[in-house]
């Protein structure tokens, strides 16, 4: 699961905006490590960025691959749900979450369901 990777992270870019400030490129999440890339299925979520400006922690998540119907959603709900706790531990506004993926896509498993809820024929 992608907690495994960002859980002792999460607490390290709390502490780091808290006693360092807000002027820091460094608070990156990664997710996965040097074996990542040997396993059958890696990770999706490869790393979230996360930057402070005008008083608000915003999130830049990338995806390397992302399941639109299965994933998309749960996952956006998830780490809005993180910024949000981290926003509020660091004491500052929840701010932009910008997500983006270089491998968008539908399973065909669920290529009809996703027809009849856009109401495409």
């Amino acid at each position: 699961t992608y907690g495994q990777y960002l859980e002792t992270q999460i607490s390290e870019v709390i502490r780091m905006y808290k006693e360092d400030g807000y002027n820091t490129n460094q608070a990156f999440m990664a997710v996965g490590n040097e074996e990542s890339i040997s396993l059958s299925d890696p990770p999706c979520l490869r790393g979230i960025d996360t930057r402070i400006r005008n008083n608000a922690l915003s999130f830049i998540v990338y995806f390397r691959s992302w399941d639109l119907w299965a994933g998309f959603p749960s996952n956006l709900a998830a780490i809005q749900l993180l910024k949000e706790y981290m926003a509020g531990e660091i004491g500052v506004d929840d701010g932009e979450l910008i997500a983006l993926s270089k491998g968008l896509h539908l399973y065909e498993y669920s290529w009809e369901l996703a027809q009849i809820t856009a109401r495409i024929e």
